[in-house]
C-alpha cells in the first residue's frame, strides 16, 4: 500500500503509529513504581487499550457516544467479599449511570439485584454482565501481537528509503484530543507522531478508505464437518466476464430482488450470481450476469470514497503527516 502511495504522491516522509502496550504494567501497575507512567501521557495507554477492548461503549448497557469511566468489576472497596485490584483483567468501561448503579457491589450481588428488577435497562445489564465476566478472563493476546509485529512493519517501511517516524497510540490520541478532532482513522493519521504541527488545515471533503480483503484461499476441496470431501472447486475463475470478489452494480428489473444492488459478486457456472454486502453477508442471490456491471476488479483490496466528518479545529497552518494510523 505504501509503495502505491509513493508512486502516485510526492511523499517525503512517513509517520507510523506503533500500537505499543506494556503488558507487564497492565497486569501489575506497581511493577516499577508510580513514576513509571507519569508525564503528559499519563494513563493514556491503559485507557486506550480498554477503549479498543470494549468497543468504545459502556460494557453494561451498551451506550455509545457518552463519557466513559474506568470501572472495577470486582470493587476495590467492597461492602463484603474479595477486594479487587487495578489489574487490566479487573477493569472495564462504564457510563456514569451504570458505574453509580453498581457502586461497591460484587458482580454476583449486582446480578441478583438486576434479575429481580423489571426495568428494561436492568435487564440489558443482567444480560451483559455474564459476558463481561467471561471476557475479563481473555489473555492479552492482541496486545502481544502488536508488540511483536510493530518492528517488522518499521523495517519494511525503512526499505522505502524515506525517513520513518514512530509514534505510539497514546501520542496519536493526545494530539487528536488537543486539536478537538473526532475519532476517525483519517484524523488519527493526521495526528501520528511528534512531528504533528500545532494546527492542521484540513480542506479535503472526501477521503479514500483502503481495506485489505485478501485473494481468497487455496482450498480446492469443500469438506463436511468430519473433514471428508463433498465437492471440488473448478480451476476456472472467470465466468461471463466476472470472477468472485469483483465489485459490481446490479440493476434488477423485476422479481424478488428488483432494484439496484452494489456489492462483491460470487460467481457460478450457470451465470446466476450472488451479491454480498460490505460485511460479507449475502444481500441477493440468483441474479443474472446480464444485469451486472463491473465497478472494480478483485485485487485483494477494497477502495471506497467517503465524506469527511466535519468537526474540531481546522486552523490556518497547514501540515498533514504522510502516515496512516490504522491503515498501515
Amino acid at each position: 500500500m505504501v509503495d502505491k502511495l509513493t508512486r502516485w504522491l510526492p511523499i517525503t516522509a512517513i509517520s507510523t503509529e506503533h500500537a505499543k502496550f506494556d503488558t507487564q504494567l497492565m497486569q501489575n501497575p506497581d511493577i516499577s513504581g508510580v513514576e513509571y507512567q507519569q508525564g503528559e501521557l499519563f494513563g493514556y495507554e491503559v485507557k486506550e487499550y480498554l477503549l479498543e477492548k470494549w468497543g468504545r461503549k459502556c460494557a453494561y448497557c451498551g451506550k455509545e457516544g457518552v463519557p466513559l469511566e474506568v470501572e472495577h468489576v470486582v470493587p476495590r472497596n467492597p461492602k463484603r467479599g474479595p477486594k479487587g485490584t487495578d489489574r487490566i483483567s479487573n477493569l472495564t468501561l462504564a457510563c456514569e449511570e451504570c458505574n453509580k448503579a453498581k457502586g461497591n457491589l460484587q458482580p454476583k450481588e449486582w446480578l441478583e439485584k438486576l434479575k429481580q428488577s423489571r426495568r428494561k435497562l436492568d435487564q440489558v445489564r443482567a444480560e451483559n454482565l455474564p459476558k463481561i465476566l467471561r471476557k475479563l478472563k481473555e489473555p492479552l493476546r492482541d496486545a502481544a501481537l502488536m508488540n511483536t509485529t510493530r518492528w517488522v512493519l518499521y523495517d519494511r517501511l525503512k526499505k522505502t528509503g524515506l525517513p520513518v517516524e514512530c509514534g505510539t497510540g497514546a501520542r496519536t490520541k493526545y494530539n487528536r484530543l488537543r486539536m478537538g478532532l473526532p475519532k476517525t482513522h483519517y484524523f488519527d493519521a493526521c495526528c501520528v507522531g511528534e512531528s504533528t504541527p500545532e494546527n492542521l488545515a484540513i480542506e479535503q471533503e472526501y477521503v479514500q478508505v483502503w481495506t485489505a480483503l485478501g485473494r481468497g484461499s487455496r482450498k480446492m476441496c469443500n469438506t463436511d464437518k468430519y473433514g471428508f470431501p463433498v465437492s471440488h472447486r473448478a480451476r476456472q475463475k472467470m465466468y461471463f466476464g466476472f470472477m468472485t470478489g469483483d465489485l459490481v452494480v446490479a440493476e434488477v428489473p423485476e422479481g424478488k430482488y428488483a432494484g439496484r444492488w452494489v456489492g462483491r459478486v460470487a460467481v457460478r457456472t450457470s451465470g446466476y450470481f450472488d451479491i454480498k454486502g460490505g460485511t460479507g453477508h449475502r444481500v441477493c442471490q440468483g441474479i443474472s450476469h446480464r444485469y451486472m456491471r463491473l465497478l472494480q476488479r478483485a485485487d485483494g483490496w477494497q477502495y471506497e470514497k467517503i465524506r469527511i466528518e466535519k468537526g474540531g479545529s481546522g486552523a490556518s497552518s497547514p501540515g498533514v503527516n504522510a502516515g496512516a494510523s490504522g491503515a498501515v
